[in-house]
């Protein structure tokens, strides 16, 4: 999304901070003598180089790298001055390349990662740090105290951008960033200490022996990535066999993904919830694999066996989910999706607070999407008219507080302005 389209309150704070991290930058210009200049840069190259090889973290726009192992031995080595290698070094080929577009991104990163090299390192000199000087067990706690304070600041700034930008709960994100975080700096910051005393004694050679390792602990935090890869990559099969036998229906199933991401964010799910409701989503249909293509694409109306096959799939979607380890509990999203909260649904008949929320999301994502596209036996809808439906059934197929949230949901991304 475009900077000038933010909330106010986006706009605000990441102005705020871009213009905090500047300032402190200017503040602590470096001495440039040529050693000087030369290890500045010798750091910045290898921050950049390390930047290049991020991972996608689960939760949306956010990633680790190896960078900071080599931020916090900048911070060991130069005190407060390593915030220039370490901000610029995060400029990666893609901010590059995307620039134009996401240029306040690119400036909000430099800047939170200068702040946070900054606060850091003057808590390393406060507790008796001196930059060049890493002498154990005198400095232990100033180091761990330093690599406390970049993390808490670190999580916390990306916390709430993310948290004010996506409408999610601060509270909720912060804690799933700190479970998959804290794990990579807990492996990090011994590195990190390690590159600095090689540093010293060494000079640059040091260094560049332990990038290695750190590209091998970055393949460490791959494993996460490529295994909930595999999971998307099966859902997306899944899907494709739906689209095959359903024509009428193709990209249906990602855009009542999509809605019901943006309605459990509305509802503040966690961060983790709303990844399995994305997934269930996706596979809300995958029970029509089972049912006829002259069933799903008849112009005609339905008769009753025909309705029975059709009114069979969520339970066979059901089953089949189960299957799915990573998503499998939570298989009654599929299962109960067609059940309506005053009871007059299927396969159970279930209603009110026994049809699960994700069911109940999936349930108004789904129908506003079929309302919304043009179907073999009807035109599409209007979204105003699909809303004015959704309304006119709350209460007694749909859940009320989901309705009102999809609403809110449509407002903000400028699709309807009742």
């Amino acid at each position: 999304m475009s900077f000038f389209r933010e909330r106010a309150s986006v706009k605000f704070y990441v102005l705020a901070l871009t213009f905090l991290g500047f300032y402190l930058l200017f503040r602590y210009q470096p001495v440039l003598n040529e050693p000087q200049t030369a290890k500045l840069l010798f750091f910045m190259l290898i921050v950049m180089a390390a930047e290049q090889f991020q991972v996608a973290m689960p939760w949306r726009e956010s990633y680790v790298s190896v960078g900071f192992a080599l931020i916090l031995a900048a911070i060991l080595i130069f005190g407060p001055v390593a915030a220039w290698p370490a901000a610029i070094g995060q400029i990666t080929l893609k901010d590059i390349k995307f620039f134009p577009r996401y240029f306040y991104r690119t400036f909000f990163n430099v800047a939170q990662i200068a702040v946070c090299t900054v606060a850091a390192a003057e808590v390393y000199l406060y507790l008796g740090g001196v930059p060049e000087e890493i002498v154990f067990p005198r400095n232990l706690l100033a180091i761990i105290a330093t690599c406390i304070v970049y993390f808490l600041l670190n999580v916390s700034f990306m916390v709430i951008v993310l948290s004010l930008s996506q409408n999610t709960s601060a509270l909720k994100l912060w804690a799933l960033n700190f479970k998959w975080v804290l794990p990579n700096y807990l492996a990090l910051s011994p590195l990190g200490v390690l590159v600095a005393l090689l540093y010293v004694q060494v000079g640059t050679p040091g260094v560049l022996l332990l990038f290695l390792p750190l590209l091998l602990a970055r393949h460490t935090f791959m494993q996460y990535t490529e295994m909930r890869n595999t999971y998307l990559s099966t859902i997306k099969a899944f899907v494709k066999a739906i689209d095959a036998k359903d024509k009428y229906t193709s990209g249906h199933s990602e855009r009542v993904a999509y809605y019901a991401v943006e309605i459990g964010r509305e509802l503040r799910l966690s961060e983790e919830k709303l990844e399995k409701l994305e997934y269930l989503a996706l596979l809300h249909d995958i029970g029509k694999i089972a049912v006829a293509e002259s069933v799903l694409n008849k112009k005609g109306k339905l008769i009753a066996e025909e309705l029975n096959l059709i009114r069979a799939h969520p339970q066979i979607g059901a089953n089949i989910v189960e299957g799915i380890k990573f998503i499998g509990s939570d298989a009654n999203i599929i299962r109960y999706h067609h059940e309506w909260v005053n009871g007059r649904g299927y396969p159970a008949g279930i209603d009110g607070e026994k049809i699960p929320l994700g069911a109940k999301i999936v349930s108004v994502a789904d129908a506003f999407d079929a309302m919304t596209s043009k179907r073999v036996y009807r035109d599409a809808m209007s979204v105003e008219k699909a809303v004015e439906e959704l309304r006119r059934c709350s209460g007694t197929q749909f859940d009320p507080q989901i309705v009102e949230a999809l609403v809110k949901v449509l407002r903000r991304k400028g699709e309807y302005s009742g």
